[in-house]
């Protein structure tokens, strides 16, 4: 398809024609699609479509001839008119979609409606929206499908893809005057081109004036028809008013031709000659598209019904399609109307090709038709006549930036130096400050229009790429280097007929380019810039090609990739709006233009000589033949690159670039068989789908049976192979095939088993989904087969599933500027969306109405990380617009919908996000001390860890981390414990959570850990230093019998104690013998050392808590019962801890977990002997006079 037309191209203007254009040809459904009370829908209906219906007969042996088919399509119409009965007796107030088609002279030939009888049981309705909801209760409905917005999506690339090897000798088979070709050109197969329609008087078709054969009237066909585009049937207008179906039809089975070289002259020595990939193939042209690339999913269903009808819509006798190319699409799955249609299509045996879609680099997103069953979706790699161009910044600051030549621009032939100005946005010529002249100019991408209505689209011409460069040229710049205004590079734009090189940049590089301009921003720059020619070819899937997996994990998609980047070949002389860069047309009737639209008919016409060489082949033998016989993107000389990592994804290339010599002469086909109705009867690819395995803590194997069935007669041995693409070098994650080799009877099968393993205890607290990818290559003497697979690997998820959260919103965005999202509530609307786990699975769907007020709007919607990052985006063309990802860490993520194109729309966010089960919860760790910033501290390496268990449990997983980020796993307990006793834990801060292993789908559902505890382990000695410290006493008093003194210490070592500093009174001596303390920490009396009087001075220590040389503590009171007042004497201990870190004793533990068990006991504090202290400060008391006197003695 081409590459966004409203995205990339087009800008602001280009949907606003498109809308004009699709007035032309749906009169009597316009009114209904934009009146916000009205939508326009396909409905389906459950019976069985013709083709369904024929290919089931066939499947079992029957046959069904044409006059049974159209029996059978007569008494679904029959049907049909009993679900409209029905639906009017309900009150209902509906209208069916119809066409005026016209003639050539300009009137209506017939009036169709859209019925579908053949691809699909259905009928295009217009109706209340109210009623939709009545319209899906009844019981002959299918499924409903809004009619949605689709987008339309040579030199050497003919010969890329191995083609050449297949025609005849002669070179006058290449050209229209060929009669008798011997070689595989294409003859006798019709391949229907569903698009803008052919300029079938180019002389890539023969240059002959005379008009195809109608679709409708006259009711017998013309002799003299033209005999390149043999039928046409115009529901979109009547010709090619935009270029791009014309480019299709040249790339599948356009003559040798002489194209334009960079001058732009014909008939000069720099002409290139070309021709299409199946040169002799004729085409049947269905303008299904408007002159901006829109086409409605109502005549594409439609054309599809007519490509493999052997009668027109008026029951005349016509040529069936052997091959169907769409170079277009949208959003949507594999139920989607038009990829249903494209499906049931297939099964009448002609080949469905369909572009993978221009929305990429982002995964998933490849959209509908593509996505059908039994189509075969063309992704885009680039052309082997391009090579890749760079920029360097000549100090060195920055090299090697990416220089996408954008189509319509002279060639960089040579190395291009100069220094730079900044143009801004360069919308007029007022916008290049006259210092550009001689210079490059640097030009932001993007508009300062509005989003326009209607009447205004004629004078459009703001933010176009063409208009920015013509007036670089104009202001006399030496080439344009233009910079996107979102995230990723800007490529597969264009730029029409440029005069000067023009090039694009990624948002990144361009601002870069702008900051280090200098001091004048609007003057030029101090440093100059190179933009290095293109040196080499080097091979890579186009960052536009959209991205598998599709929606529900099915197949794999897309299925193989064909050259689409900066393709020469033909369009039209004349195009539907001067200054609209999405038309493709140039006076010189040729351009280069890129998107997965031009790979889509390289991968046609290479169906179309299959089908030559093979006939009886089917469509999903050719499929898989393609599949099979592809390999990674090639080099110039032929030669793939690597597997592994240095080659393109599967998710991106399919089964690789597709090489039609081999598919035609493949020996055997490999795949998975089926039903030949659902499922294909044999498909060379598989997709395990996802699979919930990541953190499952068992070791788990997903198999596949896979078949190679011999089609030369010979069979053979094949030698089997695993080539890794994605995440086989990984440890934990496998892949392997029952067998090193198979044996394949003459005519016969052989099967193996692929298995594909993962060990969910090494692939651990990965919080993202893990995509696994990978080939089984068949090997034998006749050539080559390879099998692309791909398993999504999922965080684990509870035998029941995962409970989920809704997601819902609605709003309005106001204007539409090439997602700035500059404004919130204006251009953008934000969604806060809370993942309480890693790992939480989203989902979500941006729905808004792509008519409103007579324009087309265009939402896209995208996905934040809590810190701001982009994570993933969805930008169709059109909508809807649909996200499904597995989130990175716990946290606040944004879902944002913003405004491309927009004039008040409203929207709509729903889906829904996993929610994790509830985790164990771990009580704080008890330690011998609480600092002041209150941590734990442990002073012997032992304590004990408890938590709160959670219903279900089978195991509890105690994990342990050093630096409270990363965590390994400590060890497992049993269900019914829910605390552990560790020891031997080495000095330093060990933090520690619990997570509980519960059922789950494939092994353990693992929870969340819980919210992580610390204890510092410091291992101490506990000493005596009495003899240490020096005591002073102040503030004595006698007062009730009461007396009291403040005592203080001082250290008078050389060491530094820790906590616990601790004074113990341990005995007391008066002649009564009744006096003792009241106030002791542990309510001793101090009267001896079996009641010993405790008082605590860690909290007398400084902040640092530390008891450092020659620290005085603060004081403490100690209160004493003397009610007689008479002389006593007490003696006093005292003690402290000391590190081990300074000289404490050696107590540190063995590296690693220690030992554990299953009590729950915290190891007592460590306390002297007081009863064998042989040293005390003795102090002896007055209270009358006060005096106090203190010595160290010998006990």
């Amino acid at each position: 398809m081409f590459n966004r037309i409203s995205k990339t191209r087009l800008g602001l203007a280009a949907l606003v024609i498109a809308a004009l254009c699709v007035t032309i040809y749906r009169a009597r459904t316009t009114e209904a699609s934009v009146n916000a009370g009205l939508q326009s829908v396909i409905v389906q209906l459950k019976d069985d479509p013709a083709a369904v219906y024929r290919a089931k007969i066939q499947k079992n042996g029957g046959m069904v001839n044409d006059q049974q088919l159209q029996s059978y399509r007569d008494s679904l119409r029959a049907s049909q008119d009993q679900f409209l009965s029905a639906l009017k007796s309900r009150g209902v107030n509906f209208s069916v979609d119809s066409i005026d088609i016209k003639g050539l002279d300009g009137a209506t030939a017939a009036t169709v409606q859209y019925r579908y009888t053949m691809v699909l049981d259905g009928i295009g309705l217009t109706l209340p929206k109210a009623a939709v909801s009545i319209l899906k209760s009844m019981p002959q409905v299918k499924n409903i499908t809004p009619n949605r917005e689709y987008h339309v999506a040579l030199s050497k690339s003919v010969d890329y893809i191995d083609a050449p090897r297949l025609y005849g000798s002669n070179p006058n088979d290449m050209t229209s005057s060929a009669t008798f070709p011997d070689g595989n050109e294409g003859q006798g197969v019709y391949v229907a081109v569903l698009d803008t329609g052919i300029d079938w008087t180019h002389p890539m078709f023969g240059g002959d004036p005379t008009p195809p054969r109608w679709g409708v009237a006259p009711a017998v066909a013309a002799v003299n028809t033209n005999q390149k585009v043999a039928y046409y049937l115009p529901l979109a207008g009547t010709i090619d008013d935009f270029g791009h179906g014309t480019h299709c039809s040249a790339d599948i089975a356009g003559y040798l031709a002489s194209a334009p070289g960079d001058d732009k002259i014909p008939g000069t020595a720099d002409d290139i000659p070309i021709h299409g990939v199946a040169p002799q193939a004729k085409l049947m042209g269905y303008k299904v598209c408007a002159g901006v690339g829109v086409c409605l999913g109502e005549p594409i269903t439609l054309a599809l019904e007519d490509a493999v009808s052997p009668v027109t819509l008026d029951l005349q006798p016509k040529p069936i399609a052997n091959v169907i190319n769409m170079s277009l699409g949208g959003a949507g799955t594999p139920d989607d109307a038009t990829s249903v249609a494209a499906d049931n299509a297939a099964l009448t045996g002609t080949v469905v090709v369909a572009a993978a879609g221009n929305s990429g680099p982002g995964e998933s997103t490849v959209g509908s038709p593509a996505a059908g069953r039994h189509v075969i979706a063309a992704a885009a790699s680039n052309d082997p006549a391009t090579g890749d161009n760079t920029l360097d910044v000549t100090d060195g600051s920055r090299t090697g930036i990416t220089a996408i030549v954008m189509d319509g621009s002279p060639s960089l032939t040579a190395d291009l130096t100069n220094n730079y100005v900044y143009c801004g946005l360069g919308e007029t010529p007022a916008d290049f400050p006259a210092s550009v002249s001689g210079k490059i100019a640097l030009i932001q991408r993007g508009s300062t229009a509005t989003t326009p209505t209607l009447p205004a689209a004629g004078s459009l011409g703001t933010g176009l790429f063409t208009t920015k460069a013509a007036n670089a040229a104009a202001a006399g710049a030496v080439a344009a280097v233009i910079y996107n205004n979102v995230d990723g590079e800007l490529g597969a734009t264009t730029v029409r007929k440029s005069a000067i090189p023009t090039v694009g940049l990624s948002k990144v590089n361009g601002e870069y380019l702008k900051s280090i301009i200098g001091s004048d921003a609007a003057g030029v720059s101090a440093r100059q810039v190179r933009i290095n020619a293109a040196l080499r070819f080097a091979p890579s899937i186009a960052d536009f090609s959209s991205r598998g997996p599709i929606a529900g994990l099915g197949q794999i998609k897309p299925d193989v990739s064909a050259p689409g980047v900066n393709v020469l070949s033909a369009t039209v002389a004349v195009g539907a709006a001067e200054t609209n860069t999405g038309t493709m047309f140039d006076p010189t009737r040729y351009i280069r233009a890129s998107g997965t639209s031009f790979a889509c008919p390289h991968t046609a016409g290479a169906v179309a000589l299959i089908k030559q060489a093979h006939p009886d082949w089917s469509p999903d033998i050719v499929r898989t033949a393609l599949i099979n016989t592809a390999s990674n993107l090639r080099e110039i000389d032929r030669s793939p690159k690597a597997d592994g990592l240095a080659s393109d994804s599967i998710i991106a290339q399919g089964g690789g670039l597709i090489d039609v010599y081999n598919a035609v002469h493949t020996k055997g086909l490999m795949g998975i068989p089926g039903d030949g109705i659902v499922q294909p009867s044999i498909l060379g690819s598989y997709s395990f789908g996802a699979v919930p395995v990541i953190n499952s803590r068992v070791t788990h194997t997903e198999t596949k049976t896979v078949t190679i069935q011999d089609i030369s007669g010979q069979g053979g041995t094949y030698s089997l192979a695993v080539a890794n693409n994605r995440y086989l070098e990984m440890n934990g994650i496998t892949a392997t095939t029952s067998t090193s080799s198979v044996t394949v009877p003459a005519n016969g099968s052989a099967t193996f088993t692929v298995s594909a393993t993962v060990d969910g205890n090494a692939v651990r607290d990965v919080t993202s989904a893990l995509e696994m990818q990978f080939y089984v290559v068949a090997q034998t003497a006749g050539g080559l087969l390879r099998m692309p697979f791909y398993m999504q690997l999922t965080p684990t998820v509870p035998q029941g599933g995962s409970s989920l959260a809704p997601i819902s919103g609605a709003g309005t965005i106001l204007v539409g500027d090439n997602n700035t999202q500059a404004v919130e509530g204006v251009d953008s609307v934000s969604f806060p969306v809370v993942a309480d786990a890693p790992g939480a699975a989203l989902s979500a769907t941006l729905n808004f109405d792509q008519a409103v007020d007579q324009t087309y709007p265009d939402l896209d919607l995208y996905l934040y990380a809590p810190d701001g990052t982009l994570i993933t985006s969805s930008n169709n063309a059109g909508g809807p617009e649909q996200i499904n990802w597995t989130l990175g860490p716990a946290g606040t993520y944004t879902l944002r919908a913003s405004g491309w194109v927009s004039v008040s729309t409203d929207f709509t966010l729903s889906g829904t996000i996993s929610r994790a089960a509830q985790p164990p919860a771990l009580s704080a760790i008890a330690g011998e001390f609480t600092d002041a910033a209150g941590h734990a501290i442990d002073f012997d390496g032992a304590y004990n860890l408890q938590w709160q268990g959670v219903p279900n449990a089978q195991k509890y997983e105690i994990e342990q981390s050093n630096d409270g980020a990363n965590f390994s796993v400590l060890g497992d307990v049993d269900s019914n414990v829910t605390s552990q006793t560790l020891t031997g834990q080495a000095d330093g801060t060990h933090y520690y959570r619990v997570r509980a292993l519960t059922p789950g789908q494939i092994g353990y559902y693992v929870t969340p850990p819980s919210a992580p505890q610390n204890i510092t382990v410091n291992h101490r000695t506990l000493m005596d230093i009495t003899n240490q410290v020096k005591t002073a006493v102040s503030n004595v008093s006698l007062s009730g019998g009461v007396f009291s003194l403040d005592l203080t210490m001082t250290n008078q070592s050389a060491s530094t104690y820790v906590p616990y500093v601790k004074l113990n009174v341990i005995g007391i001596t008066s002649a009564s013998g009744t006096v003792r303390l009241t106030n002791a920490d542990n309510g001793g009396s101090g009267v001896s050392p079996a009641n010993a009087a405790l008082f605590d001075y860690t909290n007398q220590l400084g902040s640092d808590q530390l008891f450092s040389s020659a620290e005085t503590t603060g004081a403490r009171t100690l209160r004493f019962a003397d009610s007689a007042s008479e002389l006593f004497q007490f003696d006093v201990n005292v003690s402290a801890f000391l590190s081990a870190s300074n000289g404490g004793g050696s107590q540190s533990a063995p590296s690693g977990g220690g030992s554990q068990s299953g009590t729950q006991s915290n190891s007592a504090l460590p306390s002297l002997n007081l009863l064998t202290a042989k040293q005390a400060i003795r102090f002896t008391v007055n209270p009358l006079t006060k005096g106090v006197t203190a010595q160290l003695v010998l006990r």
